[in-house]
C-alpha cells in the first residue's frame, strides 16, 4: 500500500513520475485508437479546450449566483444542443458531467412524474431493447426501477412489438437508442412515440453518440431517421459533448421537452442550518473547466466546422467498410451512426485484437453472449482523424488476419479459478478472457467480474 510521502517532491519529478505512469498508456491524440477516444484531429482544437478549461478550472458549478458566467455558458451550450435536436424555446436542460449522469437525471424526472400519477408504492419499470446501454440499468438500480429487458428485430434495433407486450400499469419509460452503441443503429423512434403516446409512458432517446453526429450526417445526405423532438412522443434526449461534440472528457447534456417534465429532476434542500442546497445534477460540486471548454468547442467550430468533421467520419467509415468487407470481415446490420462492429465465422476476431495492439493499435473486442445470441464482434468508434490513417489501418488488418488463427479455444471445462489475475494487476491475456465472457452465462461474468474488481485490481 502506498502511503503519503513525510516530505514533498518536487515539480518536476513529480511530472516524471506521471511520465512513468503512463508509459505503457495509449496516446489518446495519434489517432490509433478506434474506441474510448473522440479525437477531432486538430491539435488546434485541443489547445483551445485546454486553455478554455484552465481558465475555469477552479470555479464551481455549485452555487451559480457566485459565478454568474457559469449560468450564461451552460444556458448557450444547451440552447446549441437543443437547436441541434429539433428542439424550440420551450425545451430546457442541464449541462452533466457525462452520459451516465444525463440518463440517470432523465429516469428520476421520469420517476417522481410516475409516482405522482401513481404513488410511491408502485414500483416503476422502465423497457430496455437489449442493446440499451449498461447506463440504464446502473440508473435503474440505483432509483429503484425495475428494468425490463425487451428484445431486437432481425435489424437489430428495438423491437417495438415487443415492447409494446411487455408494457403495462407500471411502465413509467420505454428507451430508444439514436444510435446504439454495440452495432451503431438508430431505432425506430416514430414507433416508440407512437407508443409511448398511446400508452401515456415518458419516452427517453439516448443519442449520447448520434447527438452530435447524426444531425450533421443528415445534412451531408446520409439517411438518418427521425430521432429528437421533432417526434412529438420524445420526452427527454441525453446526448455527450464529449463523443462527438469533441469537447473533453466529463461533458454530457440532458434535455426535456419542456420545464414541467425537468422538474423532477432538480433537488432542493433548505432544512438544515446551512444555505439552501440547488442541484440541477447529480454532482454537486463540480469543476467549471469541462464547460468552459464545452462552450470553446462549440464556439469555435460552429456548424460549418462540425459539418468538415462530419466528412471526415464518413470518409472513414466507408473506406473501413469497404477495406475490412475486402478482409473477410462482416458488418453487423446497417449502421447510421459513426460506431461499427464487425464479425466473422472464419477469424479469431481477439487475436486479431491482440495483434493490432502488437503495432500500437487500439480495436476494442466485443464478446457477446453466446447464450443470448450475440456475436463476437471488433467494435470501431470512427473519429475525424481516422481519415488520414485508415489505409495504414486496413494495410495491417491485412497482415493481422493472415497470422491469426480461425478459431476459438474450448473453454467450456475451464477452471475459472485458474486465472492468474494478482492484486492491482489487470489481465494479460484478453483473448481468454473474451471468449470466457462470451461463453459463460452473463450473470456468472457479472459475479466474477464483480469479485476481481473489489478483491484484487482495485486495492491499494
Amino acid at each position: 500500500m502506498k502511503t503519503l510521502p513525510e516530505k514533498g517532491k518536487n515539480a518536476e519529478n513529480v511530472l516524471k513520475e506521471l511520465e512513468e505512469y503512463a508509459r505503457n498508456d495509449y496516446e489518446p491524440h495519434s489517432k490509433r485508437m478506434w474506441g474510448h477516444i473522440y479525437y477531432a484531429g486538430q491539435k488546434e482544437l485541443v489547445e483551445l479546450a485546454r486553455k478554455a478549461y484552465l481558465m475555469f478550472m477552479d470555479k464551481t458549478m455549485l452555487d451559480f449566483t457566485t459565478f454568474p458566467s457559469l449560468l450564461r455558458m451552460e444556458r448557450e451550450v444547451v440552447g446549441m444542443a437543443a437547436s441541434l435536436l429539433g428542439g424550440d424555446e420551450n425545451v430546457v436542460g442541464n449541462f452533466t458531467y457525462g452520459g451516465t449522469e444525463s440518463i440517470m437525471l432523465a429516469l428520476k424526472a421520469a420517476r417522481e412524474k410516475f409516482r405522482k400519477e401513481k404513488g410511491k408504492d408502485v414500483i416503476p419499470e422502465v423497457i430496455l431493447p437489449a442493446t440499451a446501454h449498461p447506463a440504464f440499468w446502473k440508473s435503474a438500480e440505483y432509483l429503484g426501477f425495475k428494468a425490463v429487458r425487451s428484445g431486437l428485430n432481425d435489424e437489430l434495433r428495438a423491437d417495438v412489438d415487443h415492447m409494446s407486450e411487455l408494457m403495462g400499469a407500471r411502465t413509467a419509460v420505454i428507451v430508444g437508442s439514436a444510435p446504439n452503441y454495440p452495432f451503431g443503429m438508430v431505432d425506430d423512434i416514430r414507433s416508440l412515440s407512437d407508443l409511448a403516446l398511446d400508452s401515456g409512458v415518458w419516452l427517453h432517446v439516448d443519442a449520447c453518440l448520434g447527438g452530435f453526429s447524426l444531425p450533421f450526417f443528415r445534412k451531408l445526405g446520409e439517411k438518418v431517421p427521425d430521432f429528437d423532438f421533432s417526434i412529438e412522443g420524445v420526452n427527454s434526449i441525453s446526448a455527450d459533448y464529449h463523443k462527438y461534440g469533441f469537447s473533453p472528457r466529463g461533458a454530457s447534456v440532458v434535455l426535456y421537452r419542456n420545464a414541467k417534465l425537468r422538474e423532477g429532476q432538480i433537488f432542493v434542500m433548505a432544512a438544515w442550518p446551512g444555505y439552501p442546497l440547488v442541484n440541477t445534477a447529480v454532482l454537486s460540486t463540480r469543476s467549471a473547466g469541462t464547460l468552459a471548454a464545452t462552450w470553446a468547442v462549440m464556439n469555435y467550430l460552429g456548424i460549418e466546422g462540425y459539418l468538415r468533421l462530419a466528412e471526415k467520419m464518413l470518409y472513414a467509415k466507408r473506406r473501413l467498410i469497404d477495406g475490412l468487407a475486402e478482409l473477410g470481415f462482416e458488418l453487423i446490420g446497417k449502421p447510421e451512426g459513426p460506431v461499427l462492429a464487425f464479425t466473422s465465422d472464419n477469424l479469431n476476431l481477439f487475436q486479431i485484437s491482440s495483434l493490432m495492439a502488437e503495432k500500437g493499435w487500439y480495436v476494442q473486442s466485443q464478446p457477446g453472449s453466446k447464450q443470448l445470441g450475440f456475436p463476437r464482434s471488433l467494435h470501431f468508434s470512427v473519429n475525424p482523424g481516422h481519415a488520414d490513417v485508415v489505409d495504414k489501418f486496413i494495410e495491417d488488418m491485412r497482415d493481422a488476419v493472415s497470422r491469426a488463427g480461425k478459431g476459438y479455444p474450448d473453454v467450456t471445462s475451464f477452471d475459472v479459478s485458474k486465472l492468474e489475475i494478482g492484486k492491482g494487476d489487470i489481465p494479460e491475456d484478453m483473448e481468454l478472457i473474451n471468449e470466457l465472457i462470451h461463453s459463460m452465462p452473463p450473470e456468472v461474468v457479472e459475479s466474477f467480474f464483480k469479485y476481481v474488481i473489489n478483491e484484487l485490481i482495485f486495492r491499494p
